[in-house]
């Protein structure tokens, strides 16, 4: 049974918005907060077979270690400009602020071939914005979209459903490494 959520976030902040969020699907959820790779590691290995991680704009590495203790997986939520998915713009590519973001909820596997995109939406920026606005814009949609899912992330299933997912269909045990 899930018992705990690790969120992992850019800020302090978004921590409590995103927990009371989960928590209003499942009230009997425990929750720790993390905004390094070493706050994770702080976690007592016993709650991560019951627990599901989360990370939500943040971009931060997760050991391999770590994800194979998680019983109920874990999740990431980014945003990236469409013509470079899942990559920053190289610096030197254009001048120019692109205009159409995807927003991403996906697993989080050791296995490249395993991960899954669980959630996809698109924003087109208007001409003219400026950087700042752009980004609100981004974050409201990667905001509405954890909204939008947070009925499944804080729901028991031990793997969410993908949208798009590789042709394999079983998730990856530490049993199959050896």
């Amino acid at each position: 049974m899930l018992k705990t959520i690790i969120l992992l976030t850019d800020t302090v902040q978004q921590q409590q918005p995103l927990a009371n969020l989960l928590r209003e699907h499942n009230r009997d959820l425990a929750f720790c907060s993390a905004l390094r790779a070493s706050d994770l590691g702080a976690i007592d290995p016993e709650v991560l077979s019951e627990a599901r991680l989360v990370s939500f704009a943040a971009d931060i590495a997760v050991s391999e270690k770590f994800l194979l203790q998680l019983g109920y997986g874990a999740y990431k939520f980014f945003a990236a400009p469409v013509q470079y998915p899942g990559l920053p713009p190289a610096p030197d590519d254009s001048d120019e602020d692109p205009r159409c973001y995807s927003v991403v909820a996906q697993s989080m596997t050791i296995w490249p071939d395993f991960k899954k995109v669980v959630g996809l939406e698109t924003v087109t920026i208007p001409d003219g914005t400026v950087a700042t606005e752009r980004e609100r814009l981004v974050f409201s949609r990667l905001a509405h979209l954890f909204w939008q899912m947070s009925g499944m992330i804080a729901g028991d299933a031990t793997d969410l459903p993908g949208i798009i997912e590789s042709s394999e269909s079983q998730r990856p045990t530490f049993a199959m490494m050896n």
